[in-house]
C-alpha cells in the first residue's frame, strides 16, 4: 500500500534556484568544476613542462631557443601557463573568499587576485610566443 503522506522536507531554495541547480550561494558549481578540471589537466602539463626544462638544463641558448621555438614544445608551454595560472587565481579566490570577512577588502582581494593572474600569464605568453615566432635575437 502507497504512504499518500506529504514529504515533510523543507526546501529553502526557490523554484528557479532549484531549476538552476543553484545553491545557497546563487551560484552554480562552475567554479568547482573549472577548479576541478584546470587540477587534472595541470598533471600531464606540468609533466610536459618538467621534461622540457630538464632536457633545456645546460643546454646553449641558442638550443634552448630552437626547442622552445617548435610548434609542439610552445603550445605544451602556453596550455601550462593558461592551466596553471587559472588554476592558481580559482585557489586564491576560494582562500580569499573563505578568509577575508571584511566585504571592502575582499573585493580589492579578488581583483588583485584576478590582475596578479592575468600579469603572469601576459608576461609568460609574451615569453613564449616572441620566443616561438623567432624575434629573439641570437648572439
Amino acid at each position: 500500500m502507497a504512504d499518500n503522506r506529504a514529504d515533510t522536507r523543507v526546501d529553502m531554495r526557490t523554484p528557479l534556484s532549484r531549476v538552476k541547480g543553484l545553491g545557497a550561494a546563487h551560484h552554480g558549481v562552475e567554479h568547482w568544476w573549472l577548479h576541478r578540471v584546470t587540477a587534472i589537466s595541470n598533471i600531464p602539463l606540468i609533466v610536459a613542462f618538467v621534461i622540457i626544462v630538464a632536457n633545456l638544463a645546460g643546454q646553449p641558448y641558442p638550443e634552448v631557443i630552437r626547442i622552445v621555438s617548435n610548434p609542439f614544445v610552445a603550445l605544451l608551454l602556453v596550455l601550462c601557463v593558461v592551466s596553471v595560472t587559472n588554476h592558481m587565481r580559482l585557489g586564491m579566490q576560494i582562500i580569499i573568499e573563505d578568509y577575508v570577512h571584511d566585504r571592502g577588502w575582499k573585493i580589492v582581494s579578488v581583483i588583485a587576485n584576478n590582475f596578479f593572474a592575468a600579469v603572469i600569464a601576459a608576461a609568460c605568453l609574451f615569453s613564449i610566443l616572441k620566443i616561438s615566432f623567432g624575434r629573439v635575437p641570437l648572439p
